[in-house]
């Protein structure tokens, strides 16, 4: 008895004023950046995915569909390297948000672990949370 993978995406209807179609989860943690080869400048990300990422840019100095490289950061550290980055929207003036066309399958790999470990991460703090809300709620019934 095997498992077949099953392929599988979730389409949102297009409201008009964006595409809803995600390849994967969006994540946020503390102390992401990434470094662009080409700004030799470090900008912190405000959400990431296996396919993508979006960082803050003061200077709005980028355009809709530049190319850069970029080297993910996670608390100082290089976790991938060397990723080609397309900026496909600018949000809000300062919201760069690029996909990255072109990755190896290490790279994938790598991304893909970063943002399962967050989700882990955010999940264990979630239950955290919610135990101890049961333990007070719990404490004030005594």
């Amino acid at each position: 008895m095997g498992i077949e993978p099953l392929d599988f995406s979730v389409e949102y209807p297009n409201d008009g004023h964006r595409d809803h179609h995600r390849r994967a989860v969006r994540v946020h943690l503390p102390g992401l950046t990434v470094w662009l080869l080409e700004r030799e400048a470090f900008y912190p990300v405000v959400d990431l995915s296996t396919f993508g990422l979006a960082f803050k840019d003061e200077s709005k100095s980028f355009q809709s569909g530049q190319t850069v490289t970029v080297d993910v950061h996670v608390q100082g550290k290089v976790w991938v390297a060397g990723l080609d980055a397309k900026i496909v929207t600018i949000r809000d003036g300062i919201l760069v948000a690029c996909t990255f066309p072109n990755m190896s399958k290490l790279q994938e790999q790598r991304m893909d672990k970063l943002s399962l470990e967050i989700q882990k991460r955010w999940i264990k703090i979630r239950k955290f949370q919610k135990q101890q809300g049961e333990d007070e709620a719990n404490a004030k019934q005594t």
